[in-house]
């Protein structure tokens, strides 16, 4: 293999999934670098598993300064402004705007000159926090290729290679003649269940928590305080129980367009949502747009139980077209008896092609090209949209063909965390991963750049 140098994000416990990755990239020489938000604890892992500090840029100790400069030539190599990063991240927008926005310039200034002084040819990072879209920005400005490893959802088990931040461009690999069969029953790859809202793993995680922020000094903006962390465990439980869940329907009576809900805050909507991230405001959209005798109905994610204020729920209610649905309901078969599914940019509409079921999303997905996938711009066209979607006819030879080419440019194995999938962790999974990445590089190193299975990529994250 040509020698690489690349670098790993370390964002919570996705760190400890990367270090496990890359110890194995290490030992065949790969090169390996790491961008790491500031937690000490998880610096400290990084190092137990043979990196060295040298090779780790911290985040937490960076020159913080706000420098308008920074942010303007952070912009120049970005297709998101610095206030969408801001806004869109959870805990970055909750502090002082010009703390925001030094913060920002300085991930962007120094992750250019990591990159720069350390030859790396490629990040490989989650797409969630403001300080990961900085560093997508770096790289564009560096010459470096910023990669998000994802779960392709459909076929199960596997992952892909995505450029850029919004997962919409899957790498193709130079490999010929994986194609899988085409199986009789789709599941897509969630990892969610209906959580309780308090169990031993709550409490357990907490006392951690509280045990590293009283230990670290170091701020990293991507971790909770303990007043923020109690508050929202309290939050959680309150609204979990004030929202009615046990007394909302399993499915609707009549003929209903379906739209589960994002959990939020979550990357699938802040990030790759854009402008669509307020649901809210979107079911009101959608409710307007309806056709004669056709509800909507709104379904939390089983995952999101608690995260919502309970009034949302109380929102849709008063709406007259639309009616909440159970989150503990079977989203498959919610899905198949559908009219069409709609969501921002959610998995559930690419689950709905295998059900023959047209959908609407509001972002460019990487499942765009099913033929009964259909992209709405505006909330004038959702009317318009919507009826195409409900008038979609499945063709499966597409279907057949899209999977085929999905299984051809995807790698088994789970990229997530173990706290998603325990499964991640073990050592057959980081086998099969760390042979993907492997191969990943090789076909980079092949092509001196990746070869893209999109038409529309470009140098801009």
């Amino acid at each position: 293999m040509t020698s690489f140098r690349i670098a790993f994000t370390g964002t919570h416990s996705r760190s400890v999934t990367f270090a496990h990755i890359a110890r194995r990239l290490a030992d065949v020489g790969v090169e390996i670098f790491w961008i790491m938000p500031g937690a000490k604890h998880r610096i400290d892992h990084i190092v137990k598993q043979g990196f060295s500090p040298d090779r780790i840029l911290d985040l937490a100790k960076i020159d913080k300064s706000y420098c308008p400069q920074s942010i303007e030539r952070m912009e120049a190599h970005s297709r998101i402004t610095a206030s969408q990063m801001i806004i869109n991240d959870r805990l970055l927008s909750e502090a002082d705007g010009e703390k925001a926005l030094g913060y920002l310039g300085g991930v962007f200034t120094s992750v250019s000159k990591f990159i720069t002084d350390n030859r790396i040819d490629i990040v490989f990072s989650e797409a969630t926090w403001a300080y990961e879209m900085s560093v997508c920005a770096a790289c564009s400005a560096s010459g470096a290729d910023f990669i998000v490893p994802h779960t392709v959802r459909i076929p199960s088990g596997r992952f892909g290679f995505f450029r850029g931040i919004f997962q919409n461009e899957l790498i193709r690999n130079a490999s010929e003649g994986r194609v899988l069969p085409m199986p009789s029953r789709f599941q897509a790859e969630t990892g969610y269940m209906p959580p309780p809202l308090i169990s031993r793993r709550h409490f357990s995680g907490f006392f951690r928590h509280m045990d590293r922020f009283i230990r670290d000094s170091a701020k990293d903006e991507t971790e909770q305080t303990m007043f923020q962390l109690i508050g929202e465990r309290l939050l959680r439980a309150f609204n979990g129980r004030m929202a009615g869940f046990d007394r909302m329907p399993a499915k609707p009576d009549g003929d209903y367009v379906l739209m589960p809900l994002h959990i939020s805050p979550e990357s699938s909507l802040d990030v790759l949502g854009g402008m669509w991230n307020n649901q809210l405001e979107l079911i009101r959209c959608i409710a307007r747009s309806l056709p004669h005798g056709v509800k909507l109905a709104v379904r939390e994610h089983p995952a999101g139980i608690g995260r919502r204020d309970f009034r949302f729920f109380r929102q849709t209610a008063s709406i007259y077209n639309v009616v909440n649905v159970s989150p503990y309901s079977d989203n498959a078969e919610l899905i198949k008896k559908a009219r069409a599914v709609i969501s921002v940019s959610g998995s559930a509409c690419y689950e709905a092609a295998f059900a023959g079921v047209g959908s609407v999303v509001f972002s460019d997905v990487f499942f765009g090209a099913l033929p009964t996938v259909f992209r709405c711009r505006s909330a004038e066209d959702i009317g318009s949209v919507l009826k195409e979607a409900m008038n979609a006819k499945a063709d499966r030879h597409a279907l057949a063909e899209f999977l085929a080419d999905i299984a051809d440019n995807s790698y088994e194995g789970c990229v997530e965390s173990a706290e998603v999938a325990p499964q991640a962790m073990t050592e057959e999974n980081a086998r099969m991963v760390s042979q993907a990445f492997m191969d990943f590089l090789e076909n980079y190193s092949a092509s001196e750049r990746p070869l893209y299975a999109a038409s529309m990529s470009s140098r801009w994250i």
